[in-house]
């Protein structure tokens, strides 16, 4: 089975950087587990390049594994065998070999490291680049996982490298229809959504739950035991990623028991709302977290409905479901918690459900019938799927159901109810999209073959 899946336009525009002439310069970063490595490695096979994962080492071990490196990849063994004093020793030789012809490709992987062991290690890079490497036939590709230093060292206006970048790539999760790419195997909706219940978009967890046939199985082993390889997952992500792995711990912990306001998290954390603003815009930068309006707002970024939510799957099953009862998990006893997690899951698996049937709309029908699709929500009601056209108004409008009985011609009363009641203003085309895990009755399925803006689907892939 091919590993690597989808980064179709990732991939496309560091092609489109490649053929340009003359240097250029890329920065590659996001959060761990989403596969900038794997996307650095596709795109540099068969070119003629050097990858170097940078460690926690000291500064002198890492200047020689770097000269080893390139040593290999540029065939010149005097880089090898040299005990470098610095960094601008080795760079010196590597600017005095490097080859003219075919573009080179330098790739510096885990970049943040090199910045915590050498400070000014920006600058150095700064100085080669200004006065070398910018008018050599190189592109320099600097990737790191830790957004913020990534930010800070490379983008931000008081970075050394800043305005020097000619290509800027921000890591999301993959889309999920591609998730059944990852599963060939997989063939029945019901299991890959539950599935992207526990992975999402990030292409580790889905390699780590290869081989597993149904999720409990996948659930238990890789989450369920404190040996288990995700066990601490949650915990490691925020380590690893924030200065303040606590305050954001709290944040994820409070947003998954239902705080989804500003005022309400800051109540729970006893936090103004000015520092609670700069954690939460972290969370949203390594795609962790997200601000949903409801979607008829006029002004979204100003809006005073806005609530906050985890969007990350995982993130959410681990703090929703699983972290409640993580003392259970020390002493093993899984069967205690899977009866107890049952109903948890069941919920988390059904919101699911919807989210993916909501990103399927956006793929299908976002830029053609909707300029905005999300939620539409009130203080007496809630429709699932709810798309705006140009003007403001309800052109697409849907439920989901994540049960076991079929759904019938009741749902879709329900739902013309509700725009009745509400008054919500409707496009006079406007399209009907039900969801339904384990179908829909005779009369709904020959009512949606006569009114043609019914639409009826069991998969959102």
């Amino acid at each position: 089975m091919n590993n690597f899946i989808n980064r179709t336009v990732e991939l496309n525009s560091l092609e489109e950087l490649y053929q340009r002439p003359g240097a250029g310069l890329a920065i590659v970063y996001g959060r761990r587990r989403l596969g900038k490595t794997a996307l650095l490695k596709q795109f540099a096979t068969q070119r003629h390049h050097c990858y170097f994962m940078s460690s926690r080492a000291g500064e002198k071990l890492q200047i020689n594994a770097l000269g080893n490196a390139l040593a290999a990849m540029l065939n010149e063994p005097l880089l090898e065998e040299i005990d470098f004093t610095g960094w601008d020793e080795l760079f010196a030789l590597f600017d005095r070999v490097l080859p003219n012809n075919d573009k080179f490709i330098f790739i510096i992987d885990e970049y943040q490291y090199l910045c915590q062991v050498q400070p000014a290690f920006s600058s150095i890079i700064q100085k080669w680049w200004d006065e070398k490497w910018s008018r050599k036939n190189l592109l320099l590709i600097l990737c790191g996982s830790i957004t913020s230093m990534m930010y800070k060292e490379t983008l931000a206006h008081s970075a050394p490298l800043y305005g020097r970048a000619s290509l800027q790539l921000l890591l999301a999760p993959i889309r999920p229809d591609n998730l059944p790419e990852f599963f060939p195997d997989i063939t029945d909706t019901r299991t890959l959504v539950e599935f992207y219940a526990i992975c999402g978009g990030t292409p580790r967890y889905m390699e780590l739950l290869q081989g597993h046939k149904t999720f409990k199985s996948g659930l238990s082993h890789l989450l369920l035991n404190r040996n288990s390889i995700l066990f601490n997952e949650a915990k490691y992500i925020l380590q690893e990623e924030m200065n303040s792995p606590n305050t954001c711990w709290s944040i994820l912990n409070a947003l998954s028991s239902g705080c989804s306001k500003i005022s309400e998290l800051g109540s729970r954390l006893a936090l103004p709302a000015n520092q609670l603003t700069r954690y939460i815009d972290l969370l949203k930068d390594l795609f962790l977290v997200y601000r949903e309006v409801p979607v008829l707002e006029k002004n979204p970024a100003a809006s005073k409905r806005g609530i906050y939510l985890i969007v990350e799957p995982f993130l959410r099953l681990w703090f929703g479901c699983i972290y409640p009862y993580e003392s259970f998990l020390e002493f093993d006893e899984q069967e205690i918690i899977m009866n107890k997690l049952q109903p948890l899951i069941k919920k988390h698996i059904a919101y699911c459900f919807e989210d993916l049937s909501r990103q399927y709309a956006r793929h299908n029908y976002l830029g053609r019938e909707c300029v905005r699709i999300g939620r539409q929500w009130g203080k007496d009601y809630e429709i699932d799927i709810a798309g705006v056209n140009t003007d403001n108004k309800l052109s697409l409008v849907g439920e989901c159901k994540w049960s076991n009985q079929k759904v019938g011609l009741s749902i879709l009363k329900s739902l013309e109810e509700c725009i009745s009641q509400q008054n919500l203003p409707m496009a006079a085309d406007y399209r009907v999209l039900l969801f339904s895990k384990s179908g829909f009755t005779d009369e709904l399925t020959a009512l949606s073959k006569k009114q043609k803006n019914v639409v009826l689907l069991t998969s959102p892939f």
